[in-house]
């Protein structure tokens, strides 16, 4: 970098002042980093610059580097909270969760500007295929409960459905469970979604990756016996098409959960991610 930065300067001599700033900036940008590029999926994250005028922030400092997608997670704005009918395009993307910049080689992920509220974070790795979570998905659950028969029951409903046609998220034909939390009438599940089948894009051509989803889903449970559980509505928080044909490696990490964002900048670790179970 410091090589670069004097033959730039050599350089900049016989520069106007604009294409000096030009320069400067684009040396700047080279630290920063988006992460892993999500194929026609950006929409899931706020744009750039949404809460600019935003005083606090967050910087997370990881024990190990990697070409990680992190993502802020809000607890005020989630969908099952604030719906999203009769906004605006402006007020939509301040509901949305924050996707991180990256620095240090992935070992720090920084968000400039984030609104006051309590945030998980979500760490999703494509090179290692590793998700690592915080995500608080129901408030008022009751663990005794989301580990044992209402987990069955949630898969039955929301799993693939052979005995009829349809059923939810038919276009993925792979779906795996990872998390519920529920008061045993009302819940919310984190699943991992993915189409082994062919995909055509809108161009008609086939797509040559695998298309994978990461979603929170809020139930309900039907009072009818025999009926399950149905859907009330359901955050995306990732989406792209990559190579793998597996399911991301999950685990829970409570380091990542209800960081408290208020007027101020916070630094949280080194968080150590570990290995996550199989």
């Amino acid at each position: 970098m410091r090589t670069t930065l004097r033959l730039q300067a050599v350089s900049m001599i016989r520069l106007p002042a604009t294409a000096v700033l030009a320069l400067l900036a684009a040396s700047v940008a080279t630290e920063a980093d988006d992460g892993p590029k999500l194929k026609g999926a950006a929409y899931l994250y706020a744009q750039p610059g949404t809460h600019a005028e935003r005083k606090g922030g967050l910087r997370v400092e990881f024990t190990t580097p990697g070409k990680r997608l992190v993502i802020a997670y809000g607890r005020k704005t989630r969908k099952m909270k604030v719906s999203r009918d009769g906004t605006s395009e402006e007020g939509r993307q301040e509901l949305k969760p924050v996707r991180s910049t990256l620095e240090e080689g992935g070992r720090v992920a920084v968000f400039a500007h984030l609104p006051p509220d309590y945030y998980d974070l979500v760490v999703i790795d494509d090179e290692t295929m590793c998700l690592h979570e915080g995500i608080e998905l129901y408030p008022d659950s009751k663990p005794e409960l989301s580990e044992t028969k209402f987990f069955d029951e949630v898969k039955g409903s929301l799993g693939l459905r052979t005995d009829r046609i349809g059923g939810w998220e038919g276009f993925f034909d792979k779906k795996q469970f990872e998390r519920l939390e529920t008061d045993g009438v009302r819940g919310g599940m984190l699943l991992q979604q993915m189409r082994l089948g062919t995909t055509l894009a809108e161009s008609g051509a086939k797509l040559k990756g695998t298309v994978h989803s990461i979603d929170v889903v809020w139930l309900e449970r039907a009072l009818k016996e025999g009926v399950g559980w149905q859907v009330i509505t359901r955050q995306q928080l990732y989406r792209n098409e990559i190579p793998a044909r597996e399911f991301h490696k999950h685990c829970f990490v409570k380091e990542l959960q209800w960081i408290r964002i208020g007027f101020r900048q916070r630094t949280i670790g080194p968080i150590d991610l570990g290995s996550p179970r199989n």
